[in-house]
Formats: structure tokens, sequence, C-alpha cells
């Protein structure tokens, strides 16, 4: 008896999958495993391992590849022959995702997702004047050949954005992207005692803290937020910051927060969760500028899922995520508003916890797997049948 026919592969082409890129990625393949089969693969940079919150998630293709162009393009050209779905889904409109999709053999249907301005200047680390110089050459490149790579994006045959201001240059379908509700869900039992999970993490039991996961960049408004908690307002909020220790950004905040500062290194994705669970509030106080306002913070996105308040900034999408009673919403670099909307968080814990019940209602609605797959699965049938979606 003959084997019944396999469901369509999706081949996702990612650009760096040792680093943030797969974040996007994943929970759209996630959506899609049921229906269809789905396979990750990609360059990988630096190290060449896939980045380990993701790294036993799926079957992946990893292509080891230097940052130049050159290394990019010849690692491109593998992924162009080492794909084999049915259809392609180019995770960036760049040379390492979208151009390899476009030119597989065979004439399979492309899609492509965008979640980040890649047009926008690139803010760059401090490593020392001379790789600082370095990774800025390198960050003009790669927005030049974004750029260059542009005019293929109209031979694809469907479009998903994450943010409003992308969908405003490329068209297509508005897919929200964040954490598995099923993890991120405040009632699991195992996130009911906060003590306790604050007494695993090293935090306080007896102060209200504010969550702030990742690179503190400039445009995410690092010192609005600082000075925020300096003011009298927000005197009883400590601070926790999750990710790769910075000796100058966390020695400032150290040496003007004290004890009130809580500087847990980089967090396990497992434990995320947990971590969200434990704090009282997530503070997103974005900044305006191109690159803030295409992205969705990742964090404000796993504090809603999380039920957590959040207090976020007017910029990009934001005041569409937050409002109806879904958090709050304070005008960027206004270190006295945020203050204030913390202070609020403080005094009414029930109008918090409120918001908090709202925003994972919508979040479940527009983010979570089920309205990802609502979204995106047509898309996927329709480049099957030979229809832009």
């Amino acid at each position: 008896m003959p084997a019944p026919p396999q469901p369509p592969l999706v081949s996702f082409l990612v650009h760096d999958l040792g680093a943030n890129p797969i974040v996007r990625a994943a929970p759209l393949a996630a959506a899609l495993e049921g229906e269809f089969r789905v396979e990750v693969l990609g360059l990988a940079f630096g190290g060449g391992e896939v980045y380990a919150p993701f790294r036993d998630r799926f079957a992946y293709t990893v292509v080891r590849a230097g940052r130049s162009p050159a290394a990019q393009l010849a690692g491109a050209a593998r992924l162009s022959r080492l794909a084999r779905g049915d259809v392609l889904y180019a995770c960036k409109p760049l040379l390492t995702t979208l151009w390899p999709a476009l030119r597989a053999r065979g004439g399979r249907p492309v899609l492509l997702d965008v979640e980040d301005d890649e047009w926008a200047a690139r803010e760059v680390e401090d490593a020392g004047r001379g790789l600082r110089a370095r990774l800025r050459r390198l960050a003009d490149v790669h927005r030049l050949l974004a750029r260059g790579v542009h005019p293929l994006t109209r031979r694809v045959a469907g479009v998903t954005v994450a943010s409003r201001a992308l969908q405003a240059r490329y068209g297509g379908t508005l897919v929200r992207h964040g954490p598995d509700e099923r993890a991120f869900d405040p009632d699991r039992p195992e996130l009911a005692d906060r003590a306790a999970l604050r007494a695993r993490l090293g935090l306080p039991a007896g102060r209200r803290i504010a969550l702030f996961a990742g690179v503190p960049r400039p445009h995410k408004g690092w010192d609005v937020l600082l000075e925020a908690l300096l003011r009298p307002e927000a005197a009883g909020w400590d601070l926790a910051v999750a990710g790769d220790r910075r000796a100058d950004l966390h020695g400032v905040a150290a040496a003007r927060l004290g004890a009130r500062f809580h500087a847990l290194g980089a967090v396990p994705y497992a434990q995320m969760p947990a971590l969200v669970a434990a704090t009282d509030a997530v503070p997103v106080p974005q900044r305006p500028g191109a690159v803030a306002e295409a992205q969705v913070p990742a964090k404000a996105l796993e504090a809603m899922a999380m039920a957590l308040p959040v207090v976020g900034t007017s910029v990009g999408d934001l005041p569409e995520l937050l409002g109806e009673g879904r958090g709050w919403i304070v005008p960027p670099d206004d270190a006295a508003a945020l203050a204030r909307a913390l202070a609020e968080v403080a005094s009414d814990p029930e109008g918090a916890a409120r918001r908090g019940r709202a925003a994972r209602a919508w979040y479940l609605a527009e983010a979570g797997t089920e309205a990802i797959r609502e979204r995106v699965a047509p898309l996927v049938r329709a480049a099957l049948a030979g229809r832009r979606g």
C-alpha cells in the first residue's frame, strides 16, 4: 500500500541563525507545523551555533559564513542549493535570504517576511576604536545592500510584516509575533509563587521590580529609564536587567541606583517566563527614529503574554498594542511621565492587573500561535496554488 503523500514543505531562510533573527522566524515556522512540514536554514556568523533558546526547536541547516559581502554572497549561494521547500520563506529582504530564495532552482514560490527597517542606520557597540570603526563600516554596507536588494521584493508571491511602518513600505499582511503563550502563561502553577521565583533569581522579596531585558541601546530609552527611576515618584522601584553584562552601561546604572540595580546577566530563554512573572512591570521607553518606529519590542509582547503591566512610549506601534486600557502610553524622552506611570502601577494593583489581563487577551487574539497561523497559512496555500497573497 503506497505511503500517504506528505504535506508540502516550507523552507525558512534566516539571515543569522546564531542571533536575534531566529526569534521572529521561529513563531512563524511553529504556526505552520501540522498543516505543513517546515525546515529552517540560514547563515551563522561567529561561532556558527544556532541561537541557544531555539537550538533544539527545529531541524536546522547551518551554513557558517563571514560577515563580508563576499562571504555572505558565497553563503547565500549555498543556501539556494540546500533549500528543499515547495515554498521558500525569506526572513528579511536581504542578500542572505531573499536573493537565495529567488535564485533556487525550479522557480518555486517565495514569500517574504520583514521585521526590521534594514535601511536605517544601525548603532554600533563600542568595543574599541579600531573594531568600532570596522563594525560601523559593516553596518553601512548592510544598509546599502538592503537597499540594493529592495527591487527583488516585487518578485515574491506574498509579504508579511511586523509593524505598520513596514507595511507602509512593503504592503502585505501584518503579522505580530511573540513568545509561546503556553510558556508565557500567568496561570502556570510553577509561576504562582513569586517569592520563590525571586529567591531563585536573587531578587529582593519586598521591592517592586521593573524589568529591562536586552541590550540597553540608546533608541530603547535606557538613559530615560534611569532618570525616571531616580525621580521621587519611582523611588519604590528597583531595576532588574537581563542580558549580557555591559561594564560601561551597567556600571553607570549601579552607581546611580545603588542597591536598587540588579544585573542578572544572560538569562536562558527557558527561564524568561519565570523572570517576567517575578517582576511587577516592564517599561518600554522607545525613542523616535526609523529603527524604533519599525520595531515591535519583544519585551513588550512577552510582558503582554504574561499579563504584566507595560509602560510604553508613543513610538511606532506601541500605542496600538497598549491602547484601550491594555497598558500605559507616555511621551518619549519624558522621564517624569514614565515615573508617574510606574507610580500608578504601584498605587493601583487592581487596575494594573485589569490592564494586564486585557493585554494578554489582545496577545492571544493578535500575536499568539493560532493568530499567526490564521494569517500566514492562507499565504502559503495561495503561493502553492500559484496566486499572489
